[in-house]
């Protein structure tokens, strides 16, 4: 028995070895695979040479640069051109290539499969032209013949705003704007290339454009827009209630060149939660969206603030406000922090008021005739998260009331085009004045109680009478015929913004100041005036605006460039020297209760529209 054991011991322990040889054999094997990836270095130039003078190559961005003798005929030129030897190009090394307008590209191929192409462009000396242009490692098309330069950057390539390009000019030249500055790209721009002569010169107009990264610019079903939140990738539609949600087909808007699985238009179920969507670029990112659909009625009022929630607002007019609003509305009422506003929390509100004051705090809020963003949290400022969220929310039907110090967000929202890096335009309805625009603002003390501060109301402030208008039901008018005006404040301590429209001289005509110029704000921007500042008597300025939904018929006159899919309504109240201040700092308004029913009748009939 002892001998059959050890015998079968000897039989596994052979067995065993032959499986790790045939292993180890096997492994080899499968370390031994083929490499079919080509080797780019047998595709490069390794130089290219005209005459006895060598060009500049770039491998990087495949470029290839060099400047001749003063004189060369650029219409016959041949290059000689040194390949690896499994290489060749065309056009031939050696053969005659004409190069006077602009580069001209070589392709170059290896016999394993690898190939290149170079973009050639040769100058004579003295001859004002850009040779090369490129942004990272996106090389410029240059059009010698209009004196274009385009670029196109990836979506990640950097920010229009600052961008630095890199390029290549003609020796025996200068230019005015250096390779390596950095210049805004958000609209083209000029370079101005120099002979040494002091004579000759070329500009060329350099346009960079950006690949969109993949997002969804709407989503609507049965009509109902959806809001879209780009940060956290979500959307939330609102159907009203009882909607059938298990066979809906939305349809879906993406910049050129994307694509959307499931795709626009595909019936899906959304009775069981979120439905995933995958946006893809043409760079081949891609970005996933969590879509709900909910059926519900949008019956909320929200106060949006600074802070967590009201008791910790520093701002004691937002504090004042918010308070008065939960008190009014009750279990209507919802209170969301700016910073966390998102297409979730915002979906089942139907008016939303935004509103701070802050000269006496210091919140560091403050704006200048180039800068009015700075008015707002970065979030509200244009592009920011918040703001994009609230755009696609008022887009979809909600509505806003917006005062105080946030008086900008209209800019924000797309509502009112306007570029405050550039000078007042007809398109750019930038605000005119901006007295007490610093973080301090204006804090006024020991104004005495006949000094009322109110809303101017006119008739030939505004397009006609608007004093019997809803807004201003319970409210009672002072200063006789032809000098009415809405009385708001009177306290002895008051704080001020002066940040708003003043006119639209060289905007509008008529641009100012009687009604002919207020009914032709109303046509150009699709909106109504309520009324300006009481001291004032010519119709000078616009303190109270109601812009109305964009997606419905338009006056003639109505502005090309303000997007006409808006169907929520922005009630603004610009400037502060109406009077419009919740909390007295201390002292005594006698007209508090005005500010409270003229705030309560705005919400109440922005609440009250039919958005659909």
């Amino acid at each position: 028995m002892k001998t059959i054991q050890n015998q079968w011991s000897i039989y596994k322990i052979a067995i065993a070895f032959m499986m790790l040889i045939f292993a180890v054999i096997s492994c080899e094997k499968d370390d031994n695979f083929s490499d079919n990836v080509p080797d780019y270095t047998e595709s490069i130039v390794q130089s290219f040479k005209v005459g006895s003078k060598y060009a500049d190559i770039n491998h990087t961005i495949g470029t290839i640069t060099m400047t001749l003798p003063s004189g060369t005929d650029l219409k016959n030129v041949k290059p000689e051109i040194r390949l690896p030897e499994s290489a060749s190009v065309t056009p031939a090394s050696g053969s005659t290539i004409d190069f006077s307008n602009g580069p001209v590209t070589f392709e170059v191929v290896s016999t394993n499969g690898a190939h290149r192409t170079y973009t050639a462009s040769i100058a004579a000396y003295g001859d004002p032209k850009i040779l090369s242009f490129s942004i990272g490692d996106k090389l410029g098309i240059i059009d010698e013949v209009n004196k274009t330069i385009k670029v196109e950057i990836g979506s990640q390539g950097g920010d229009l705003s600052n961008l630095a390009p890199s390029f290549v000019i003609a020796e025996g030249t200068t230019v005015d704007v250096a390779s390596g500055v950095a210049r805004n790209f958000t609209s083209p721009k000029v370079y101005t290339v120099l002979s040494n002569n002091g004579y000759t010169a070329k500009q060329y107009t350099v346009t960079v454009t950006q690949i969109q990264a993949p997002r969804i610019e709407s989503f609507v079903v049965n009509g109902a827009v959806g809001i879209v939140d780009n940060t956290a990738n979500s959307i939330v539609v609102i159907l009203p209630p009882g909607t059938n949600l298990t066979n809906l087909a939305p349809v879906i808007t993406l910049p050129a060149e994307q694509t959307i699985t499931p795709s626009s238009g595909a019936a899906q179920n959304f009775s069981n939660g979120s439905v995933t969507y995958t946006v893809k670029n043409k760079e081949n990112l891609t970005k996933v969206y969590n879509v709900k659909v909910e059926s519900i009625a949008a019956t909320k009022y929200a106060f949006l603030g600074l802070e967590d929630n009201i008791s910790s607002l520093v701002d004691d007019d937002a504090k004042a406000a918010a308070t008065w609003m939960q008190s009014t509305y009750g279990a209507d009422f919802k209170y969301i922090k700016i910073a966390d506003i998102s297409a979730l929390n915002i979906g089942d509100v139907k008016v939303a008021m935004l509103y701070y004051l802050t000269p006496k705090e210091n919140q560091g809020f403050s704006a200048t005739s180039s800068d009015v963003s700075n008015m707002l949290p970065a979030g509200l400022r244009p592009g920011g998260s918040q703001a994009q969220v609230l755009k696609s929310w008022v887009k979809g039907g909600g509505d806003m009331l917006i005062a105080g110090d946030p008086s900008p967000f209209i800019f924000s929202l797309g509502r009112v085009p306007a570029n405050f890096g550039a000078a007042r335009a007809p398109g750019n309805y930038v605000f005119s004045e901006f007295g007490c625009a610093t973080e301090t603002g204006c804090y006024d003390t020991g104004k005495p109680s006949d000094d009322i501060w109110g809303l101017g109301m006119r008739d030939t402030n505004n397009s006609g009478n608007r004093r019997n208008d809803a807004i201003f039901d319970g409210l009672t008018f002072e200063g006789g015929a032809g000098n009415e005006y809405l009385p708001l404040q009177n306290s002895a301590n008051r704080e001020v913004r002066l940040i708003w429209w003043q006119h639209f001289d060289g905007i509008l005509n008529p641009s100012c100041c009687g009604s002919d110029a207020a009914s032709q704000f109303e046509k150009t921007l699709t909106a109504v005036k309520y009324g300006t500042l009481r001291h004032i008597g010519d119709a000078f300025g616009y303190g109270a605006v109601e812009f109305k939904r964009t997606d419905l018929a338009n006056n003639a006159a109505f502005d090309s460039q303000i997007p006409t899919d808006y169907k929520g309504h922005i009630f603004t109240i610009s400037n502060t020297i109406v009077g419009y201040e919740w909390n007295s700092n201390g002292t005594t308004n006698d007209y508090q209760n005005n500010i409270k029913v003229f705030t309560k009748n705005i919400l109440d009939h922005l609440y009250n529209l039919n958005n659909d």
